[in-house]
């Protein structure tokens, strides 16, 4: 028996050996080294040619791995440079493709996973996560261990102080909350739920807001909720409501303008003839995955024909972007004048006053009527506000706010005279940036445009005239355009150029992107861009500018692969086991 087990032992331990001729071992050698050093190479060759450009013709958004290694900050750790590193190397353009791969293999397999973005629920819905989360925080009325942003203000703060702003001009305050899809098709997430859902401390907000003596809140939930047994009330690819659920918000409103027994003078406003339209959804563009996995969803809109918009209506409307889808294609990409405002107007029968932000309902609408010219005055002849704002926004705790970057912060009303607009409004200077915003992550943003706000010191009116309060201008520009950071997002405080710009009011077809400034300027005005005749040549210059980096990422490339398999010829002959 002994003998029997030495034998099986000896059977468990002979030797077994795997011999590699002396040619695969070149070649699988100088293919893994292909494989680990080539494509790193390559971009940090092509981005490095790119740092070569000269500053008027680059300005470009590359990011280059061997430089940003060592370039730290001086005001940061070791720790944070190297967390900042690793999230920009995550979030690189270089990047992308594999990241796509990854996300279509999980979004597109029997797993259904979403990202950190979207959640993909039952028969393909897809779902904002944000939303989601603001169902199940702690809620507004939660004391944290943070203020709440820089005025200290929770949503109900912001909307009494508010409240009680519009009471002063002889106006009176309409909420209305917008749900959001998770309430309205829940079942579409977890099978066992059937009604609604809302935040726990929905009812009580609600209840505290209407005891207000200058504030009617609208919760549309519960009628949203009703619509659904006869219409579908949210799109499935997007964050926002349906059509037919808008229209049905807006007669709701109106309605209760009418009973409000305020005169309003007639005008013909009347849908025109009905209109399909078709577009990807938002939520699709969040979730990052491969080109013709979704298809685009269908919807028919009922634009309204006539003037809808007034500035000097004694009805305004604030609100988001569930004012702007299907009234301002700009961002959204379903269509113009057959949103929420138009139909407002129409169920009322008067042109109504507008503006409009994406993701600005809860502060930046709100600055943006205080910083009219003038509005102190002009509120007088205001008689109704209607601010129509997402209910995620109203039950987000303090936490989840900083995280989000969302502020109820309380404004101030201009005091100056109203004046005339001058006939030309396009003024060139020569100033000094004094003060940005920190510019967001592009691909952590709820929408993929941005627009910043910075401050300016005039040093020098070369034409036109200046605001009277002379020295500090606001200035808006571009930071991100379809997630991709623009040149304007690079300006470097004190950096001093010469600028074209007219107000930016005017700027109507930007008017409703998301926006961000953190100044205290009443007036704003958009940089001018430059010639058409000399951005064409110069993206003319910086696409041949592109191909050659290519040629030279190529070329460097090339002559390292060919030191690679030279090295691994080398390579002496040896047994691998």
């Amino acid at each position: 028996m002994g003998t029997s087990k030495n034998n099986s032992t000896d059977d468990l331990n002979s030797p077994f050996e795997l011999l590699i001729g002396k040619k695969a071992c070149r070649l699988f050698i100088g293919i893994f080294l292909f494989i680990i050093i080539i494509p790193p190479l390559y971009r940090n060759i092509f981005e490095i040619s790119a740092k070569l450009q000269t500053d008027e013709l680059n300005h470009d958004s590359s990011w280059t791995p061997v430089i940003e290694l060592f370039n730290k900050k001086k005001n940061q750790s070791l720790n944070e440079h190297l967390k900042s590193f690793e999230k920009n190397l995550e979030t690189a353009l270089f990047a992308e493709t594999p990241r796509k791969l990854t996300q279509s293999t999980l979004s597109l397999s029997p797993l259904k996973e979403g990202n950190r973005n979207v959640r993909i629920g039952k028969d393909g819905w897809l779902f904002l996560d944000n939303a989601i989360e603001s169902l199940t925080g702690q809620g507004p009325f939660h004391d944290g261990p943070f203020p709440f942003q820089k005025d200290g203000n929770s949503p109900v703060d912001a909307i009494k102080r508010f409240a009680d702003q519009l009471d002063n001009f002889g106006a009176r305050l309409i909420l209305v909350s917008i749900p959001s899809k998770a309430m309205i098709y829940p079942e579409k997430i977890n099978h066992n739920i059937k009604g609604p859902i809302s935040h726990p401390d929905a009812q009580r907000l609600v209840s505290e807001l209407n005891s207000l003596p200058n504030l009617d809140v609208l919760d549309l939930t519960r009628s949203l909720f009703n619509l659904k047994k006869d219409k579908k009330v949210f799109l499935k690819q997007d964050t926002h409501w349906t059509p037919e659920a808008m229209e049905e918000a807006a007669k709701i409103i109106a309605n209760h303008i009418k009973s409000m027994d305020i005169n309003i003078d007639k005008v013909n406003l009347n849908p025109k003839q009905k209109e399909g339209r078709k577009a990807y959804g938002d939520l699709v563009e969040k979730i990052n995955i491969w080109d013709g996995a979704f298809n685009q969803e269908s919807v028919i809109a009922k634009p309204i024909k006539g003037n809808t918009r007034d500035r000097n209506s004694e009805i305004i409307l604030l609100g988001d972007s569930f004012t702007n889808i299907y009234s301002s294609n700009e961002g959204l990409g379903w269509g113009n004048n057959a949103g929420l405002p138009e139909h407002i107007a129409s169920n009322v029968g008067t042109p109504i006053d507008v503006i409009s932000i994406n993701g600005g309902g809860a502060t930046e609408v709100r600055k943006k009527l205080a910083q009219r010219r003038g509005s102190s005055e002009d509120m007088k002849n205001k008689k109704v506000v209607i601010w129509a704002i997402t209910c995620r926004d109203l039950f987000l705790s303090q936490e989840q706010c900083i995280d989000r970057n969302i502020s109820w912060e309380n404004v101030s009303f201009d005091k100056r005279p109203l004046e005339k607009k001058p006939t030309n409004n396009k003024i060139t200077i020569r100033a000094k940036l004094i003060e940005k915003p920190k510019i967001p992550d592009p691909n952590q943003t709820t929408y993929k445009d941005l627009l910043y706000g910075a401050d300016y010191e005039i040093i020098e009116t070369i034409s036109g005239k200046v605001p009277e309060e002379g020295k500090k201008i606001a200035i808006v520009n571009w930071a991100f355009k379809n997630r991709v950071l623009l040149p304007s997002a690079n300006y470097e405080i004190g950096s001093v150029r010469n600028l074209q710009l007219m107000p930016f009011e005017e700027m109507k077809d930007l008017q409703t992107l998301e926006q961000m400034y953190e100044g205290d300027n009443f007036d704003l005005f958009w940089e001018l861009p430059k010639t058409s005749e000399k951005t064409q040549e110069i993206g003319q210059i910086k696409s041949e500018n592109k191909a050659f980096r290519h040629k030279i990422a190529l070329i460097v490339s090339s002559l390292f692969t060919i030191f690679i398999f030279i090295g691994t010829n080398r390579i002496p002959e040896h047994y691998c086991r």
